[in-house]
């Protein structure tokens, strides 16, 4: 893969924008850029900004097939923007301390029923008129989901505030050790790492599926599983995790297969969690967080004793930042994991329409279709061509490394939700000029070595064996399991209060990230160490 010099820009082009790799680290298709970036998170998260009297909002771009994020201005109307801006501060004033309230009582228990509601709905009884409007239904509840994430991501206001107030009042050596007094809470994907653990241990428990696990390739696993009445009992243990935790892939993208259309990823997983020993029992890491939490806590606390009102401070900063894990992880699991796979649904039963009806060749030919595509070729427009340009314009794109930014980044005034973005998405340092060594920033401290382990996606979950360092684009929920694997995890992607920083903390495992690099400078065999504390990645030997 080569860095594009020539990547055009539209001449009217203007603006700051940021590629998210995070979310989209490859080139995304057509139906994945109209629902998800320029409706969804377009629309929904600057939907919720403006309820929040932000003077920003937060728009996707799409350029040569890379999905680019950036802040926009809103028009403060005949409020004027000074008095915006005191809105925005009194609202945030209101909001998040209750963050943890809303979640649980207001913004879950409206999202649950559609998404239940889509996995039911039988969808091939629908005629195509149904089809399509149940789609458009689906795509307005899609975007009123992205609405409520849009409010929920300011819980990492939260998380930022406290961090700096703890960073100016303790001055800890460890610099993300603010950040492990927000760990150690129950979340889904700590539930998920529970699931995949107990069914490992069924695997290292039972000599023919050990045998099975440890000779077969994954491909072959589900049909060897059903030819022994232990495999077929393991196996109805295995899709009843999948019904629960399947509804997920590692991107977000609509054209990936899930979990449970795809269950090799997980076999993968399973594989690497049969080779490591207790101490890498998610359960094991939860509590020893749980416990580092109430520790630091209780320090904390101890030594603002003597100051009443820096005490008050400290636990008012406190109690609207100890949401911060549970939320960002299960907000995860409802709406981007469950939440968009749902979506697939009814958009391959247009697919098999559309082929049916000879607009495509294949069903999943639909993801390389818009909206209004998909409606036109139910009429009896013939989009095999068009779909074939877009694929051939992925294959091209998809191998060249995109500019990191476009644009000039603009003065603007102070924001707290545009500084926790910083600390999400991270500030990449100045690179090192010696070639033996990467930056990044520091995520989760220690210091480890051990052997490179490039994994692009989940399909190559396999190759990591216990105390390999992981390097990667980004992680999502998906691929906390490989946590418990992996001695260290270095990846391209992110700051200290990305998924893979808060995942690392949690496991007590270092942690390198934003090093923008990583996954092109690193290849499998390498021997590196690992410094989480100082954001340094060396290589001791190619």
């Amino acid at each position: 893969m080569t860095t594009q010099s020539n990547f055009p820009i539209p001449a009217d082009f203007q603006g700051f924008v940021l590629w998210d790799k995070m979310h989209c680290p490859r080139p995304v298709t057509a139906m994945t850029e109209d629902v998800f970036c320029l409706t969804g998170i377009t629309k929904g998260f600057t939907a919720a900004m403006d309820e929040f009297a932000s003077p920003l909002g937060l728009a996707y771009q799409v350029f040569n097939t890379y999905a680019y994020a950036g802040f926009v201005p809103l028009d403060p109307g005949a409020e004027g923007m000074e008095a915006r801006i005191e809105r925005y501060k009194k609202t945030l004033g209101d909001v998040l301390p209750r963050m943890g309230e809303l979640w649980a009582n207001e913004w879950l228990p409206s999202i649950r029923p559609q998404v239940d509601e889509a996995i039911k709905r039988d969808y091939k009884s629908l005629s195509d008129d149904a089809l399509v409007e149940t789609f458009d239904k689906m795509v307005v509840e899609f975007t009123e989901r992205y609405v409520a994430h849009g409010k929920i991501n300011y819980v990492g206001v939260s998380a930022s505030w406290f961090a700096d107030f703890y960073n100016e009042t303790f001055s800890p050596d460890d610099p993300t050790e603010a950040y492990q007094v927000l760990q150690g809470f129950p979340t889904r994907s700590l539930d998920a790492g529970r699931g995949l653990w107990k069914l490992s241990r069924a695997i290292n428990n039972t000599a023919t599926l050990n045998k099975l696990f440890d000779e077969s390739d994954t491909k072959d696993l589900i049909g060897l599983l059903e030819g022994s009445d232990e495999g077929k009992a393991w196996l109805k243990d295995f899709n009843a995790y999948l019904d629960e935790f399947g509804w997920r892939s590692d991107v977000f993208e609509f054209a990936d297969r899930t979990w449970r259309e795809n269950p090799i990823i997980p076999l993968n997983t399973l594989q690497g969690y049969m080779r490591i020993g207790e101490d890498g029992n998610p359960e094991t890491k939860y509590l020893a967080a749980v416990k580092l939490r109430e520790q630091l806590l209780a320090k904390a606390r101890e030594k603002l004793a003597g100051d009443p009102a820096k005490l008050a401070e400290f636990n008012h900063h406190y109690d609207g930042a100890k949401h911060y894990l549970t939320i960002t992880e299960d907000h995860n699991y409802y709406i981007d994991q469950r939440g968009n796979a749902v979506m697939r649904l009814p958009m391959l039963e247009l697919g098999s329409r559309l082929a049916a009806k000879g607009s495509i060749a294949d069903a999943n030919d639909v993801f390389h279709l818009n909206r209004e595509d998909v409606k036109s070729g139910l009429k009896g427009t013939d989009h095999k061509a068009l779909v074939a340009s877009r694929k051939a314009d992925l294959a091209e794109w998809a191998k060249i490394v995109p500019p990191p930014t476009i644009g000039e980044m603009p003065d603007a005034p102070p924001d707290p939700f545009v500084e926790f973005i910083n600390k999400m998405f991270g500030v990449p340092p100045e690179p090192s000029l010696d070639p033996d060594v990467i930056k990044g920033i520091g995520a989760s401290a220690g210091t480890v070595q051990g052997t490179v382990k490039v994994v692009h996606d989940l399909t190559e979950a396999s190759k990591l064996t216990p105390g390999d360092i992981m390097v990667c684009e980004m992680t999502m929920p998906p691929w906390t399991p490989l946590f418990s694997i992996a001695a260290a995890v270095v990846a391209d992607t992110g700051g200290v209060l990305s998924h893979c920083a808060i995942v690392s903390r949690e496991y007590g495992m270092p942690c390198v990230v934003a090093t923008l690099i990583g996954t092109n400078a690193l290849k499998d065999g390498m021997t590196v160490t690992v410094d989480g504390a100082q954001g340094v990645v060396r290589i001791d030997k190619c």
